[in-house]
């Protein structure tokens, strides 16, 4: 009987371990609260405001960030919407040529590195 309550206060401890240290664990979250998360295609309305927020605030720590700026998206959201397309120094379009023959370059003399 001794053993069966040790084996499940360590298998409750490792759970309670768990939970505290998993990736979704960033803090005090108040019972019953439900925080409604948008999903799907970005608006304009939601790109001009993380672009606003980051220009007066800069970039930290993204789930705060997506909270502050009042989206409702997560900070992963976020951060890969600016990191991917928002940034001002991403470059869109195609290679120029000089940028093909740097590109062929480089890989000749590294290859896939």
């Amino acid at each position: 009987m001794a053993a069966a309550q040790q084996s499940r206060s360590r298998s409750s401890a490792a759970a309670a371990k768990a939970a505290a240290c998993s990736p979704g664990a960033g803090g005090p979250v108040e019972v019953g609260e439900k925080l409604e998360l948008r999903r799907g295609p970005w608006t304009v309305d939601e790109d001009l405001t993380l672009v606003n927020y980051i220009a007066d605030n800069g970039e930290g720590r993204w789930n705060n960030l997506a909270r502050a700026a009042g989206l409702k998206r997560t900070g992963k959201s976020c951060r890969l919407r600016w990191l991917n397309y928002l940034r001002p120094d991403v470059k869109r379009g195609n290679f120029s040529a000089d940028e093909q023959l740097l590109i062929l370059d480089l890989h000749t003399r590294w290859g896939n590195r």
